[in-house]
């Protein structure tokens, strides 16, 4: 027997010992007077009837009241006292097959009787292992007894306790069977569950295979559940972690080339072989680092950053970002279309600036990774919400899309001076469009990648 087993034994075992020294216990203090009290109620109410009955009726009623009350009555003249009247009880008595060998009314008694008070006597018949209860009371000129026969009552105890020993001993047997049984139910789906548990803390995430009705099923289902979460939660933090060491091996190239360049040229400068160009190559170098701290600064403010509400018309938001890019599409030859299915110009409510730098950045990903120089944007309406999608042909394959969204990915993992980068950009688009609680979706369809954008439309405010 296991732990849990011998601890659910030795606990259920002495609770039920506890309770059967509790019934003995009252068995001996408790049990003689509540039999005494009992056998007064029952002459009580024999009594009361014989008192309320005529006289001319007692003798037809007695039979009947000995019969419903389990009792023995026998009356006599108050004319007759001492040896008299005692005999003369004593064989009505006889003939009813109640026979005491100690039996005697006092004179006491009987001038209390003759009183009108009522006399109660108990006559113990020593060998004969019962004592008799005799109540006496005066029925008109009669005296009559209404007797009760009792056992022993130490007998009647004794029996009692030797039958609660033995049902004690018995349940005992029935208590090691049960718990046996009980504990290897209880504590099999127990152990299992520890030794998922261990297995968990071991990173060996596995699922734990109860299936009962009960509480342990309720734990092996949350057990299950936290397992599940945690691999989850691992494989996440596995592809951050290297999608961290990535971002530093890149960061650290990113910022070793311009450094070492700026280094270089001032030297140059310095050693006085500036041709012209060494300030104009040192300002660009400065610039390109400026850029990607920048960024770095814009996610971390973004991810602790609070919105700043207002109503703003999607269209012209875009067309604002759009403005700063002509320039570059017309230098990378890119065609930029737009579709518009949507009629007037809604209204969202949303952060200005935060808005803006999500279209600025899905437009510099798309201008970065356009591989058929042309990339697609459609408005359109879906239910309340407005329906944002940028779409442009990629080289390359994505193995899950999902990782577009984390910190630090890049897409094209070369180290191609024009489509290399933090990682960052989706990243803050993710962190922006969760704070505004819109929901955002990546889709491949071949070569084409698609950035889905579900803005919440409001109601234009009265001027």
């Amino acid at each position: 027997m296991n732990k849990l087993g011998r601890k659910l034994f030795l606990s259920i075992t002495v609770a039920i010992l506890f309770i059967f020294i509790v019934f003995v216990l009252m068995a001996n203090f408790f049990l003689p007077k509540y039999y005494i009290y009992k056998t007064k109620e029952k002459l009580g109410e024999a009594i009361n009837l014989i008192a309320e009955l005529p006289a001319a009726r007692m003798a037809d009623s007695i039979p009947l009241l000995e019969q419903q009350y389990h009792v023995t009555i026998v009356y006599d003249s108050l004319q007759k006292r001492g040896n008299d009247l005692n005999n003369s009880l004593l064989q009505q008595l006889a003939k009813k097959t109640v026979t005491l060998n100690k039996f005697w009314i006092t004179d006491e008694s009987w001038q209390k009787v003759k009183e009108g008070s009522r006399v109660n006597k108990i006559y113990d018949q020593g060998k004969l292992k019962s004592s008799f209860y005799a109540s006496f009371i005066r029925k008109d000129q009669n005296i009559v007894l209404i007797g009760l026969s009792m056992a022993y009552i130490s007998d009647t105890i004794q029996m009692i306790n030797e039958f609660i020993l033995i049902l004690a001993f018995i349940s005992v047997l029935i208590i090691v069977f049960v718990v046996w049984l009980l504990s290897y139910r209880m504590t099999q789906p127990l152990k299992e569950l520890g030794e998922v548990a261990k297995d968990i803390s071991k990173l060996h995430f596995r699922k734990a295979r109860t299936k009962t009705r009960d509480e342990i099923g309720e734990l092996a289902e949350s057990i299950n559940t936290m397992s599940d979460k945690l691999s989850e939660a691992h494989a996440d933090l596995s592809r951050k972690n290297l999608s961290l060491k990535r971002f530093m091996s890149d960061i650290t190239h990113e910022l070793k080339t311009p450094v070492s360049l700026i280094q270089a040229y001032a030297e140059g400068i310095q050693d006085g072989l500036d041709d012209g160009s060494y300030a104009a190559t040192i300002l660009r170098q400065n610039e390109s680092m400026a850029r990607l701290i920048d960024e770095l600064l814009d996610f971390a403010k973004i991810e602790r950053g609070l919105l700043e509400l207002s109503a703003l018309p999607i269209k012209d938001l875009f067309s604002d970002c759009l403005e700063k890019f002509q320039m570059e599409l017309e230098f990378r030859q890119i065609e930029l279309v737009v579709e518009d299915d949507l009629p007037g110009n809604p209204m969202i409510e949303a952060d200005a600036d935060k808005i803006r730098m999500v279209f600025h950045n899905l437009l510099s990903n798309a201008v970065k990774y356009s591989a058929d120089h042309r990339i697609h944007v459609s408005f359109g309406e879906q239910g309340s919400d407005i329906v944002f999608d940028m779409s442009n042909v990629f080289q390359g394959e994505i193995s899950d899309v999902s990782q577009l969204w984390e910190p630090f990915y890049v897409l094209e993992s070369s180290r191609h001076k024009e489509k290399s980068g933090t990682g960052l950009g989706l990243a803050i688009v993710k962190t922006i469009l969760e704070q505004h609680e819109y929901r955002y979706q990546a889709k491949v369809n071949g070569q084409i990648i698609h950035f889905y954008i579900f803005f919440e439309k409001i109601s234009p405010r009265p001027a």
